[in-house]
């Protein structure tokens, strides 16, 4: 398997959601790759890249590591050398993976029993975080800003509560409050008594366990959940915010930036759609909703502070969206670099993460991507 087809393979299976060691066991299956070679390939590295990355984790003073000791690694034992139990660890630390991913039957029938003892005492081993050392960790750092990544984001999500109109009318019905909402499909038949003092959409919810995902896959990023009514209160900080009108934090990125990257436009016909700053416009149809994702940096004094919004016309728009930017936000960064951007996706209606790239606008040029 060469490498453009290697590449396309594991960015293919990334934005599908899978995990680095599963898309290491497709190239152990397919490729007859070895288990530690499989592994380098999933992460998207190179025998140089690991060799950095080793440098820069390891303060012990010992000879640097080399490219092409990182091949030998791979290698044994049909040539090469043994892989220590330290150089399985920094590996298995590097790639993302548990250790036991990067030993097979192969290593240990090569093995003495100190030796096959010593693997014993490596496998196991759950999977680490991105070591802040890494390639990969570095990406993700440049991509979401160094203040999330160093002290982490709000995710901000609305919360709704009816209207006068329909407190006055339910008022007048005179109804118990603990029952206007029901379960759906309980399986108990015991009095379900639900107090809704405010309510949020669940597909904001779904958008905002896409985010919290991500963040805690690269780095272990820190957290905190919050209402928009409660973060426009304080919006000198990083956040990641999910939904577009129904958001106030949507409304305080268009108030507060200079040229924002999106409009929200009433469509004439109790409804709105999406214009981009370079003129490009969205509206959803009978079969598809639309989503964006939105980088901003909005004070020109901090600039490592950085909002994302995670918006869009339709239920599925907003989790469409964020799914896109957990599973995808490598390609995100290849294109837009360290630019502010805006990223439209298009979701059909029968799954959120359905969601592809349309179009992206950074300051100063836009890429299309049908």
């Amino acid at each position: 398997m060469q490498k453009p087809e290697r590449e396309a393979v594991r960015r293919r299976l990334s934005a599908s959601g899978h995990t680095v060691a599963e898309i290491a066991k497709v190239f152990e299956a397919k490729a007859k790759a070895r288990p530690r070679l499989a592994a380098r390939w999933a992460a998207g590295m190179t025998l140089q890249d690991t060799a950095d990355a080793w440098n820069q984790l390891d303060s012990t003073g010992r000879a640097p590591m080399t490219a092409q000791r990182v091949s030998d690694y791979e290698r044994w034992p049909e040539g090469g050398r043994r892989p220590t139990a330290l150089a399985l660890r920094m590996l298995a630390r590097m790639y993302g993976v548990a250790a036991d991913r990067l030993v097979d039957a192969v290593d240990l029938g090569a093995c003495n029993e100190n030796q096959v003892l010593e693997m014993a005492g490596v496998t196991g081993a759950s999977a680490p975080p991105e070591a802040p050392g890494d390639p990969a960790a570095r990406e993700f750092s440049e991509f979401v800003g160094a203040e999330i990544a160093e002290k982490g984001a709000a995710l901000v999500y609305p919360v709704f509560r009816l209207s006068g109109e329909t407190r006055q009318a339910l008022a007048g019905l005179n109804l118990n409050q603990q029952l206007l909402y029901q379960k759906e499909e309980s399986q108990f038949t015991r009095m379900h008594r639900i107090d809704v003092p405010a309510v949020c959409a669940v597909n904001d919810m779904r958008a905002l366990v896409y985010a919290a995902e991500l963040f805690q896959t690269h780095l272990r990023v820190s957290w905190t959940l919050e209402a928009d009514v409660d973060a426009v209160r304080n919006p000198a900080r990083s956040l990641i915010s999910f939904g577009l009108s129904s958001n106030d934090v949507t409304h305080m990125y268009l108030e507060t930036v200079d040229r924002p990257l999106f409009q929200v436009l009433p469509d004439g016909q109790g409804s709105e759609y999406l214009r981009l700053s370079d003129e490009t416009e969205f509206k959803s149809t009978p079969d598809a909703q639309y989503g964006i994702i939105v980088r901003a940096r909005p004070f020109p004094d901090a600039p490592d502070r950085v909002w994302f919004l995670c918006s869009g016309l339709g239920p599925m728009g907003t989790p469409g969206a964020a799914w896109y930017l957990a599973t995808n936000w490598r390609d995100l960064h290849d294109q837009a670099g360290a630019a502010d951007f805006v990223a439209a996706v298009k979701v059909r209606r029968y799954s959120e993460k359905s969601a592809v790239l349309q179009h992206l606008h950074r300051a100063g040029r836009g890429v299309r991507s049908a």
